[in-house]
């Protein structure tokens, strides 16, 4: 599990990649979208609202499906992913570097990832770490059998 305020990178995007994956050529995502992945470069796109500053994020890993959690969040949407590694990290694009040593996932294989989202519509245009976040997002991730297709991003409730 992780939980922690962290530092929206250039481009709105919270990027999580595979470990020992070179920087990234280009960044997956299409309009609209706030969770993308790019399986020929290992690479977990979150899209923020917000584009400088903070936000509030928790990953949680599952052993099956959890139940949709739609109290309290304003968007979700889920995505199929593969890691050949076990070790799927936050990463600073500009610096090259791992920001979190906490992986998103305990072991390598096919996941389906579903996130969570509120505040990204709040306009708030700089939260610093430690405050009070607007904008934050609930990643549950669990292992799946066979590939899906992508959810398009909805709004809940």
């Amino acid at each position: 599990m992780i939980e922690a305020d962290l530092e929206v990178q250039p481009g709105s995007m919270l990027p999580f990649q595979q470990a020992d994956s070179p920087l990234p050529g280009h960044f997956p995502g299409r309009i609209g979208d706030m969770l993308t992945w790019d399986e020929s470069q290992f690479l977990l796109v979150v899209t923020t609202g917000t584009p400088l500053g903070a936000v509030g994020f928790r990953a949680e890993e599952h052993s099956a499906q959890p139940p949709m959690q739609a109290a309290g969040w304003e968007q979700c949407q889920e995505v199929s992913t593969r890691f050949e590694s076990g070790e799927v990290l936050f990463r600073d694009l500009d610096a090259n570097e791992m920001l979190l040593a906490d992986s998103l996932i305990s072991r390598p294989g096919c996941y389906r990832i579903r996130l969570y989202a509120t505040g990204r519509d709040s306009g708030v245009e700089l939260q610093e770490a430690g405050d009070d976040l607007v904008e934050r997002y609930l990643m549950q991730l669990w292992p799946e059998g066979q590939e899906r297709s992508a959810m398009p991003l909805h709004q809940l409730g």
